[in-house]
């Protein structure tokens, strides 16, 4: 099993309480801002010497919670001080984004890092879609129409014209094509059917990203019922599961005390949970996924859950070293990902620190054998 570091260049909590989305500026320090992204590529070099086998990144918008609206600068930044690992984007938001400029930075990050790109071609998440003013109905076919185009941008060896519902582009040649070739390893989110079937068909990775081993489970069980038809099996590899917070320390008792506060009490920013209310109710899920609608529709009315209940839904990982290893072990064994996403951001940079090098200390090795 590997693990994938994951860096989201967070700003941490601002000067007063946060109710609305977009979170208002005016609480942007940029002195701080530089420190944090500092602190946080140090962790990246951090992870890189222990071990970790992959970086992660991703693109988000108008919050605290990332720094990151152009995640190929991120992963740019991350080729520089990860010599060994891996660098995962998941990802750029296709439905968001330019087709061609998202291919032509992927390739020149595949180029940065030698070939070690792992590109993550992801739809975001539906709150996104109220910052570039994409209509979410049209998210899943910008989409696929996308994702072709950016497939032939790497592939195709001579210039070409692309005249789609969505995208048109008179001449396309990229330069760099990725080192790896025929293609990096590629990946999409697997939140709904409709992607689980895609990926299979297209014989690419899985993505399950922001969501728990239950719900996540039958798209699993989808997505390798489809590539079977397909006549393929996928690896284990290919399924990444996260991105799981770590709450690590010598004992239990001691794991406990440090995440019930943060993970029993926490809650979403309630302007970004109508936020994406709203945009899943504009048909950003489609019809075959009534039960991802509700899933938004509710999500301030459900109830909060105990940390045990979280560790078995395997929406985190907490213990000792032994504990959180019979966690890892628990994801494989009921989802069968080869790869996990883990996040060990706690808004303290030596905790921070700490707990990564226990990780890479005493957990990452057993991790490798599972």
């Amino acid at each position: 099993m590997k693990a994938s570091f994951f860096v989201s260049l967070p700003y941490g909590q601002v000067a007063e309480p946060v109710t609305t989305w977009p979170v208002p500026n005016r609480l942007f320090d940029p002195q701080r801002a530089v420190a944090v992204a500092e602190s946080h590529l140090e962790e990246v070099e951090l992870a890189d010497s222990l071990g970790f086998d992959w970086i992660g990144c991703a693109e988000h918008h108008y919050s605290p919670g990332s720094l990151a609206p152009n995640v190929s600068v991120v992963a740019a930044a991350i080729t520089q001080r990860a010599r060994r690992a891996r660098v995962c984007i998941m990802g750029a938001l296709l439905p968001l984004n330019n087709p061609v400029r998202i291919a032509e930075e992927y390739a020149l990050i595949d180029t940065l890092s030698g070939g070690r790109l792992v590109a993550g071609l992801l739809r975001g998440a539906p709150y996104e879609y109220l910052v570039y003013n994409v209509p979410p109905a049209e998210s899943r076919a910008r989409f696929e129409e996308a994702w072709e185009l950016i497939m032939r941008a790497w592939c195709d060896t001579e210039p070409f014209g692309w005249e789609g519902e969505h995208y048109q582009f008179r001449n396309v040649s990229i330069w760099p094509r990725p080192i790896q070739q025929p293609l990096p390893p590629v990946f999409i989110s697997g939140s709904s059917r409709e992607s689980a079937e895609f990926a299979a068909r297209h014989r690419i990775g899985l993505g399950l990203a922001f969501t728990n081993i239950p719900q996540a489970a039958p798209s699993v069980e989808l997505y390798r019922k489809a590539a079977e038809e397909c006549g393929w099996q996928p690896r284990a590899d290919q399924i990444i599961y996260g991105h799981m917070p770590v709450y690590l320390a010598d004992t239990d008792a001691q794991a406990f005390e440090q995440a019930r506060p943060r993970v029993e009490h926490g809650h979403l920013n309630p302007g970004m949970m109508n936020a994406n209310r709203l945009v899943a109710e504009a048909g950003f899920f489609g019809s075959r996924n009534p039960e991802r609608l509700k899933f938004f529709q509710t999500m301030d009315k459900m109830p909060p859950l105990s940390l045990e209940q979280q560790i078995d839904m395997g929406l985190l990982l907490c213990g000792s070293p032994g504990s959180v290893i019979n966690q890892l072990h628990s994801v494989r064994d009921r989802l069968g990902a080869g790869v996990v996403s883990l996040d060990f951001n706690r808004g303290d940079p030596p905790a921070t620190r700490r707990t990564i090098e226990q990780f890479g200390r005493d957990v990452l090795p057993a991790m490798h054998e599972l």
